[in-house]
């Protein structure tokens, strides 16, 4: 009998949680309009992390690592530590912000809506960054592009808590993580053009090769 009746109890949370989304969506004026800023900004982030990143891969693919420019041959790193280091600049760049996000008040919507701006300013220009193909540029280039998508994390999931009506809250973590998903995948699907943009289908010595180097 007793396992029955967890069950129930699950299956009773299971069907509130449907009826909480149901009720939000038939209620979406109060809630959905004030969000969509926050997942745009969650698609243009999760955009250029999941295009920006795997493009470096493609882009940086010889062996040795040019540092200061596509032609450059005097000053080489090995390709395993370039992106140790790089993956450090990603890690920083991610967890710090999140940090960071939480720092400020943020007590009003306009409010709010600056630091979504500060952060899409930041991931804008990690992605140039990125498309102009210099090593320890790229280093900067992801910092950037997670600091300004871990910034807007916090800053959208404060305001989700803090100004969403506490039973609307699961639809709106709900359409903010579907709008990042849909930037992923776009960004996921873009590589091949992000390379583009980088290497303009030109080759190098050490960068944009049409194979990876060992």
């Amino acid at each position: 009998v007793a396992p029955r009746t967890s069950g129930a109890g699950e299956d009773g949370k299971a069907a509130a949680g449907t009826a909480t989304v149901y009720k939000s969506m038939m209620e979406w004026r109060a809630w959905l309009p004030a969000l969509v800023p926050f997942m745009c900004a969650n698609i243009v982030g999760h955009f250029v992390m999941e295009g920006a990143l795997p493009a470096n891969f493609n882009t940086f693919n010889d062996s040795q690592v040019p540092l200061f420019g596509r032609g450059d041959s005097s000053n080489l790193m090995n390709k395993d530590r370039f992106f140790a280091v790089f993956f450090v600049f990603v890690g920083l760049g991610d967890m710090v912000s999140r940090r960071v996000g939480y720092c400020f008040e943020l007590s009003t919507y306009r409010s709010n809506l600056v630091a979504l701006a500060c952060g899409l300013l930041c991931c804008v220009a990690g992605m140039y960054l990125t498309i102009l193909g210099v090593g320890v540029v790229a280093w900067l280039s992801v910092f950037l592009s997670f600091w300004g998508q871990g910034f807007n994390y916090a800053v959208a999931s404060k305001y989700i808590d803090r100004f969403v009506p506490r039973e609307h809250n699961l639809a709106a973590y709900s359409f903010w993580m579907f709008a990042g998903s849909a930037g992923a995948i776009a960004g996921s699907t873009l590589v091949d053009v992000i390379r583009f943009w980088i290497c303009h289908g030109d080759t190098y010595a050490h960068e944009c090769l049409a194979h990876h180097g060992h």
